[in-house]
């Protein structure tokens, strides 16, 4: 493929995966806008299915149906959000559709006492009373308005599910009110109604479950005022209410519950405010009595004036479930006598409400009204009053009474200490839902610093309640501002509280955010204490880091530290431990003997360090030396096995022309080359004065070639070789006695001694006599065992090659150079009766030694297979052997020219 055609064939492949790319980015931005579409059509859907075409819609969006209140639990509750701020609200919805059971004078009526209450309730602004958000809407289906967030009615939480949502909520399955909430509630309403008696100057007319709304904090709050009447005389003279019968001609909504109805209804045209004293007797009766009424009307207004007559004679026996200390408080409350009632405001101050736990929470609600003083000694003892309150109580009550002092920041710190503890009492899932969302707001206070101070106390039990995202995001932020602070105390606080909640950082944040502020206390910081604490710190925090972390980042701090205090050496001791014993971390061997080590032993004799400092110093050394002298010994025996493993390659044959060996002076031997020698390195003197012994004066074992290091020999290895030479020796023996008659110093005596120290090498194949150096050459072609490498096997023939033929090759006329004696010789041997061999005459090698010897070289050729290399026709011999006349030929001519 040329350049071009890559070049455009790169371009189309790059075009296409552009294309693919981009037809993924908008089947995504498609998908995004769908689910987006769908979401807000699905939102708007269900505000519209609720409450259609109601101008509420405008402002509030509806998530889910929570629970019902009011005349007969007509109002739906709806929790949601206000859209433009995101605020928590309620909707409360009555459906005109929901009415078509009732006749069409009765739908009229209904929905004017319903419009009559919601607007009642936004003119009356007080914290026991249920606060409007929104005021009432109406729209041709539907009446809505918007109030505080709210769990659901009374009514509801005592087991009146009528009009709630299918299926049950989760939060009424096994729901039951409280001790501490229970007597808090009714001190609620009694406050609530001591307000609309004595100031607003309204009677109610209908205090029951189904009027009373809890809050999403818990609180009781008074609404329903449907069937409300207000003073008819002048403020200044006593309150007089209209009177209002029981009109059981319409539907019983329209009506208060006779239920809860005071007795005056029935027997006497009057009412003033005992009568709601009564309702609200009725309520506590009920509301101890798990819901039950002390009697049942059925909507029956005989059947409430029958049981009203009742109301004479309370036996002990109907008012068992009331606490003993409430119960003659009680039936005051309910006497026919309306003389006899306590107000509101009597009420109030009944014993039964003097608990701890109520003036506690009372306390919290009434808090704004009150210095900073009188607030820091309650939030002070406040700690001691959690841990008798329930947990629901703390999260619902509590916190958000605590959370609105956040806006006094010189009160945070007597009020963290509540919340944390509250905190620790939590479930993982209360914490993220009540406590983590006010803490947030916290975590960006930087005065006082006891706030911070506070926070890094307690931030292993944040860490581990908080989720990783909140965390990373405002966590994290909160530590590494305490490691920047210049404040001694929160440097010194963070660095000792951080190897606590280490554990739950994730490595990353620990070595770009924690990590270089604490080396820069380290390297900059004036107080030794914190640089002290910073290095505990992170011999602290190693076992949660990478191994790469603390070799990269972490030890290189160590090294530019300059200040040689005992503390700070001692602590840089500890990390250099930890380091080098801990599993998961350790120190490579070349880090240790180029950079540690070198580092630490100059630090081993810094006058800082006493004794037992000096030992501990002296002994991580020791042990370093040690771990490199191991992995260093391994590391060398790794590679000898390595190379003992490896086939054993012959050296070249290297024949000298010299007929006389050198004489060496030999040197006396020096210090430095007994030292030498004993650490295994031989000196140049050394080796001159030991040249390499020959054949005859050594033994097999110390024939190997001089560089390579000595083995030692097993037992078996010892055996074997001892029966090798056994064999050989009677060959070798004859090989001598040849070789003795020969001159001295003749080239042929060389090679055979080089030859047979070579052969030596052969590992069990046992060694064939040679009589030449042909001998010797054809040996090395053929016998594999010497090595597998064929190009050193080539270097070895012709270096004999070469060492044999240069005495000849100048005797040689130049018109015969053509014929070289060896060349590439491949003759098959000659049999004992060959007559081709034995028809050369004994005597015609008798005039040179030489010849003499090439001719026994001749008569020992041995066979090797192959075709011959020459051209030449060939002669066929006995026993398949064949010799060649171009060879028969030229040992003719060397005949003629030496004879």
């Amino acid at each position: 493929m040329s350049q071009k055609e890559f070049k455009a064939t790169a371009q189309d492949y790059l075009q296409k995966a552009g294309n693919v790319s981009k037809e993924y980015l908008n089947l995504f931005k498609n998908k995004l806008a769908t689910t987006v579409v769908d979401t807000v059509y699905m939102a708007e859907s269900i505000t519209k299915n609720v409450i259609p075409g109601n101008p509420v819609t405008r402002e509030y969006e509806v998530t889910k149906h929570v629970g019902s209140a009011g005349p007969g639990l007509l109002w739906k509750l709806y929790s949601g959000f206000k859209k433009s701020t995101r605020q928590e609200a309620t909707v409360f919805v009555l459906h005109k559709k929901s009415l078509e059971v009732f006749s069409k004078k009765d739908r009229d009526l209904i929905v004017e006492a319903f419009r009559k209450g919601a607007t009642q309730l936004a003119r009356i602004k007080h914290p026991r009373i249920l606060s409007l958000q929104h005021q009432l809407e109406e729209s041709k289906d539907s009446l809505a308005f918007a109030t505080e967030p709210c769990f659901s009615s009374l009514a509801n939480a005592l087991g009146n599910h009528e009009n709630m949502p299918s299926p049950l909520p989760d939060d009424f399955k096994d729901f039951k009110l409280l001790e501490v909430e229970t007597k808090y509630g009714l001190l609620q309403l009694a406050e609530a109604l001591s307000f609309l008696h004595k100031d607003a100057k309204i009677l109610h007319r209908n205090i029951c479950p189904e009027s009373i709304i809890i809050n999403s904090n818990g609180a009781w709050k008074l609404a329903g005022f449907e069937f409300f009447v207000t003073n008819n005389n002048d403020p200044n003279d006593a309150l007089k209410f209209p009177f209002k019968e029981w009109d059981g001609s319409v539907a019983a909504v329209l009506n208060p519950t006779l239920e809860y109805l005071a007795p005056e209804y029935g027997l006497s045209s009057e009412c003033d405010c005992s009568s709601d004293m009564f309702s609200f007797g009725m309520l506590f009766y009920s509301v101890y009595n798990n819901g039950k009424t002390l009697y049942s009307c059925s909507n029956n207004y005989s059947a409430f004036v029958k049981n009203v007559e009742e109301l004479k004679s309370l036996t002990n026996s109907q008012m068992s479930s009331i606490p003993s200390d409430i119960r003659e408080y009680l039936k005051m409350l309910m006497h026919l006598n309306s003389e006899l009632r306590p107000d509101a405001g009597q009420v109030t101050k009944i014993p039964f409400f003097d608990d701890v736990a109520v003036k506690t929470l009372e306390y919290l609600d009434s808090s704004f009204q009150v210095d900073n003083l009188q607030k820091s000694m309650f939030f002070k003892s406040l700690p001691q009053i959690i841990d008798k309150l329930p947990q629901r109580v703390c999260l619902q009550r509590i916190i958000p009474c605590l959370e609105q002092e956040f806006i006094n920041p010189d009160m945070i710190p007597f009020i963290l200490p509540s919340i944390f503890l509250i905190a620790e009492q939590s479930s993982t899932e209360e914490y993220v839902k009540y406590i983590l969302p006010r803490l947030k707001t916290i975590f960006k206070i930087q005065k006082p610093i006891q706030i911070l101070l506070i926070v890094l106390k307690n931030m292993s039990l944040i860490l581990s309640k908080t989720p990783p995202t909140d965390i990373k995001e405002h966590i994290l932020p909160l530590v590494c501002r305490s490691l920047e602070t210049d404040t001694v105390e929160i440097q010194e606080l963070c660095l000792a509280t951080l190897p606590t909640f280490a554990h739950l950082l994730d490595s990353n944040s620990i070595k770009h955010q924690i990590i270089p502020r604490i080396r820069k206390l380290c390297l900059e910081s004036s107080t030794l204490s914190v640089r002290v604490n910073s290095l505990i710190c992170i011999g602290k925090i190693l076992e949660h880091l990478e191994k790469w972390v603390v070799l990269d980042d972490v030890l290189p701090i160590l090294e530019k530290i300059t200040v040689r205090d005992s503390a700070v050496l001692m602590a840089m001791l500890g990390i250099y431990k930890i380091v080098l014993s801990h599993p998961k971390l350790g120190i490579t061997k070349d880090l240790l003997a180029t950079r540690v080590i070198p580092f630490l032993v100059p630090i081993c004799i810094d006058n800082n360090l006493n004794m037992k400092q000096f030992n501990a110093y002296m002994t991580l050394v020791k042990e370093m030396m040690s771990q490199v002298e191991s992995e260093q010994k391994k590391k060398l025996e790794q590679i000898e096995a390595l190379e003992r493993e490896k086939s054993i390659i012959p050296y070249s044959i290297a024949g000298s022309g010299s007929s006389k060996p050198k004489e060496v002076i030999k040197s006396p031997d020096t210090m430095m080359d007994q030292l030498m020698a004993g650490y295994g390195v031989t000196t140049a003197s050394q080796q001159s004065a030991n040249p390499p012994p020959s054949f005859h004066g050594e033994s097999l074992v110390k024939s190997r070639s001089g560089n390579m290091p000595k083995k030692e020999l097993t037992l078996s290895e010892k055996q074997e070789l001892a029966a090798r030479l056994e064999r050989e020796e009677p060959k070798i023996s004859s090989s001598m006695s040849l070789n003795s008659i020969k001159p001295a110093n003749s080239i042929t005596d060389n090679l055979m001694d080089k030859n047979l120290k070579d052969l030596s090498f052969s590992g069990n194949q046992k060694p064939t006599p040679l009589n030449s150096n042909y001998d010797l050459l054809t040996h090395s072609m053929t016998n594999t065992s010497l090595g597998n490498n064929q190009a050193s096997r080539q270097s070895n023939l012709n270096s004999s090659f070469n060492s044999f033929s240069s005495p000849f090759s100048q005797m040689r006329p130049q018109s015969n150079q053509n014929l070289g004696f060896f060349g590439n010789l491949a003759l098959p041997a000659p049999s004992s009766n060959s007559p081709q061999m034995n028809s050369v005459p004994n005597n015609s090698f008798n005039m040179h030694p030489n010849l003499a010897t090439m001719n026994n070289s001749i008569n020992s050729i041995p066979l090797i297979p192959g075709p011959p290399k020459f051209g030449s026709s060939m002669i066929t011999k006995p026993n398949n052997q064949t010799v060649n006349n171009s060879q028969k030929s030229a040992l003719d001519d060397l005949a003629d020219i030496f004879g």
